[in-house]
């Protein structure tokens, strides 16, 4: 039988791309875009009701993450194609993507690369360019620092994190530390924790340098304008969301063309993942004109 959870594609450069494939197998077909650290294993909905929803959610792990072959000096325009790639190896001609956190940006550069392919779009909590005025103000100053190092010297931020991917729990430590109170009792919750534990493992199991590299991509120039994304985009943000501020929220909502915007009430960066079964309604059903 097939494993959908530790599949590998080969792409046209000779790089493999890891992916997992959850709930529905002929369903409505939705690309998500973990987070940063994550990979294919950042399965934050519940199967059972994706493929009630008559979803088939693909996962594919970036390059250097879980399975997926790292690439060189990549820019988070590269990425649209590596997608294109695999959906065209699945037979798929449209779909939605979906981005949380960090893989936002990717999800965005995907719906701007591949306009006639890309249906809709869902974000949650996502940061928003680093290089636009008041977004630094936006984080708290330890994540402040850590942008500022990864966009001068990934390498460095590489070797700072190389004692998690070496023990990814601590991972979830330096999570804890400082979230507000809605994510520490997410955090607490041994399903969501064993789902966060086993996705860092997952991405961290070839080193720290993707994650750094990606941090370094959110914190430079991404290399488009967000404006000319086109297509519905549906954003969820938790008011008191630490890790990506809402100011982020609302600047995305802003300046997105067509954002249909959602602003969760006490709630942070992780604990509205409870809600990914509702948050994932309005989005499967936009239609493209919609």
């Amino acid at each position: 039988m097939k494993d959908r959870a530790n599949q590998l594609f080969p792409l046209r450069d000779g790089r493999r791309l890891g992916y997992a494939e959850y709930g529905d197998t002929t369903g409505r077909p939705l690309f998500y875009f973990h987070g940063i650290p994550g990979s294919r294993k950042e399965l934050l909905f519940d199967e059972a009701s994706l493929t009630a929803q008559g979803v088939r959610l693909i996962v594919p792990d970036r390059p250097g993450y879980g399975l997926s072959d790292p690439l060189a000096h990549r820019r988070i325009l590269d990425w649209p194609d590596d997608v294109a790639q695999l959906a065209d190896s699945l037979n798929l001609a449209q779909f939605h993507v979906f981005g949380f956190s960090g893989g936002g940006s990717f999800a965005l550069a995907c719906a701007h690369q591949l306009p006639e392919r890309v249906t809709a779009v869902g974000l949650l909590g996502c940061v928003a360019p680093l290089d636009t005025p008041g977004m630094h103000d936006a984080v708290p100053p330890a994540l402040r620092d850590m942008y500022a190092l990864a966009a001068k010297a990934p390498d460095a931020l590489a070797q700072h994190f190389a004692p998690l991917a070496a023990a990814p729990e601590g991972v979830l430590q330096v999570l804890a530390s400082g979230a507000p109170e809605p994510d520490r009792a997410a955090f607490a919750d041994p399903v969501l924790r064993d789902r966060l534990l086993t996705d860092f493992t997952e991405a961290l199991c070839q080193d720290a340098q993707a994650t750094a590299w990606d941090l370094h991509l959110i914190a430079s120039p991404w290399g488009f304008d967000l404006r000319r994304v086109q297509q519905p985009v549906h954003l969820w943000h938790g008011t008191l969301d630490q890790n990506a501020g809402p100011a982020m929220g609302h600047y995305l909502a802003e300046i997105l063309p067509c954002c249909h915007a959602r602003f969760l009430e006490s709630e942070g960066h992780y604990s509205p993942f409870k809600h990914m079964g509702t948050i994932l309604e309005p989005l499967m059903d936009q239609r493209k004109g919609d």
